[in-house]
């Protein structure tokens, strides 16, 4: 989405796995405009281009129509227009990210190119799934899937033959937890919450109905009164005015609109996490993966969630599966959040073994081994993907030395895409293919004769 005040899981895990994939490619990050995703881009050191595309919104909630709307993509002049960009662009490997971006993915296809389709967000359970899987399955070379949830709208073969899990981690150097209680003061002081009061937050990109804000507030209204102490913190921008506003009526029809605080976009998401004490993570929907119920057990916060979707998987895995709640049932998402509070420290021990737990399931080392062998199953089945086309300018002024000199000048092939063939390069596969010709009637004359 590229939007210029917040950034998305998504997003940051798309920026986690550029960083990942620096040593076996050059990375090339396409985005749709200008925003947080591409200045945290451009000061990792990726390189950035800006390319809007529409997207086929229907592979993530499909149904019987979807393969005319995506032939009617195929048809369109912002297909070809796209096709002809990526052809100038010449990359080796495309990378296409979520489900529903599906215009590159085809356009490799067409073009030759391999399509590496990364999905962060499970296929809508309707009865038409297997088309959505479908049309993936048609147009990537491999699939990664961000969890066992996702991965399981597509049949074992796919799953078998083309796909890796692979779940988010995190850089330690992004931590810093020796920063933690200075970070916890500062917000805290900001908000004018002293520190032995309870808050407890739930953190979205955007507040949306699916991500559950108006379940949040029913769960914190009828904790209100047991716990007169706690404060309710809501973090995401608004994206429907209206139900903002509902929202908002909700808690004032109660009176209790000093409980709560709406705090809007938060630039550093990691101070957010330090001043809470609960992390409540109720999605309406299956999530993908629930990175905000990752994030909050690597800040050591207990996390209550509703049992759907990748937040199973997330809280199970880290050991938690009593803090599940029943899916779409407030009142169950009370007692769990209820639970949390009656420890004696609040819950606050019961953090920092998430910590422990997520370190082990999801931390920088688990995820580097997942991509090793990823990688390795690349570069077995597709070595193609990692053969540089172009030979250097040493290369061609000194043949005799080329095989020395390639050796040690070696460029990395480009992710998603690379420089275009130079007229140098063109002029002399020119001149190869006239010596051939010549050199066939040659041969042809020497017969007749």
């Amino acid at each position: 989405m590229s939007n210029p005040s917040s950034i998305t899981g998504a997003e940051k895990l798309l920026l986690f796995f550029c960083g990942q994939m620096a040593p076996y490619f050059d990375c090339v990050l396409v985005a749709p405009n200008e925003g947080r995703l591409t200045l945290l881009a451009r000061q990792s050191g990726i390189v950035v281009k800006i390319y809007k595309t529409p997207l086929l919104y229907s592979i993530y909630t499909p149904d019987t129509h979807l393969m005319n709307e995506a032939d009617k993509l195929l048809a369109a002049p912002a297909f070809r227009a796209l096709m002809k960009w990526i052809a100038s662009e010449r990359p080796q490997v495309i990378l296409t990210n979520t489900c529903v971006h599906f215009m590159p993915a085809a356009a490799g296809k067409r073009l030759g190119i391999p399509v590496v389709w990364q999905l962060t967000e499970k296929i809508t359970e309707n009865g038409n799934a297997h088309l959505s899987a479908s049309l993936i399955h048609q147009y990537s070379s491999w699939i990664i899937s961000i969890s066992e949830s996702v991965a399981e709208s597509f049949p074992p073969e796919v799953r078998q033959s083309k796909m890796t899990i692979l779940p988010p981690s995190w850089s330690e150097a992004d931590i810093q937890p020796e920063a933690w209680p200075a970070w916890r003061a500062s917000y805290r002081e900001n908000l004018g919450i002293a520190s032995n009061r309870p808050l407890i937050g739930m953190i979205s990109s955007f507040l949306i109905e699916s991500k559950g804000v108006h379940h949040f507030i029913d769960m914190a209204l009828s904790l209100k009164d047991a716990y007169p102490d706690a404060i309710f913190l809501i973090v995401g921008s608004v994206l429907d005015a209206n139900y903002e506003r509902l929202c908002r009526d909700r808690i004032a029809w109660s009176g209790a609109q000093h409980r709560f605080i709406f705090a809007g976009t938060q630039d550093d998401i990691t101070q957010v996490y330090c001043a809470l004490d609960v992390v409540v993570v109720p999605s309406l929907i299956p999530e993908g993966f629930g990175l905000t119920a990752l994030e909050g057990l690597l800040y050591g916060k207990p996390v209550a969630a509703y049992a759907s979707g990748g937040l199973q998987e997330v809280l199970t895995s880290a050991g938690r599966p009593h803090l599940l709640a029943e899916p779409g049932n407030p009142a169950s998402l009370a007692e769990k959040v209820r639970f949390i509070l009656d420890q004696p420290d609040q819950g606050a021990a019961l953090g920092m073994l998430n910590r422990v737990q997520a370190q082990a399931v999801f931390g920088p080392g688990t995820y580097q081994v997942r991509v090793n062998g990823m990688v390795s199953r690349w570069m077995n089945e597709y070595p193609g993907w990692f053969q540089a086309k172009a030979r250097s300018v040493k290369d061609r002024a000194a043949p005799a030395r080329r095989h020395k000199l390639r050796r040690r000048s070696r460029k990395k092939p480009r992710l998603f895409f690379t420089r275009p063939r130079t007229r140098r390069t063109e002029g002399r596969s020119t001149r190869r293919r006239a010596l051939k010709l010549r050199q066939r009637r040659t041969s042809a004359r020497r017969r007749r004769a």
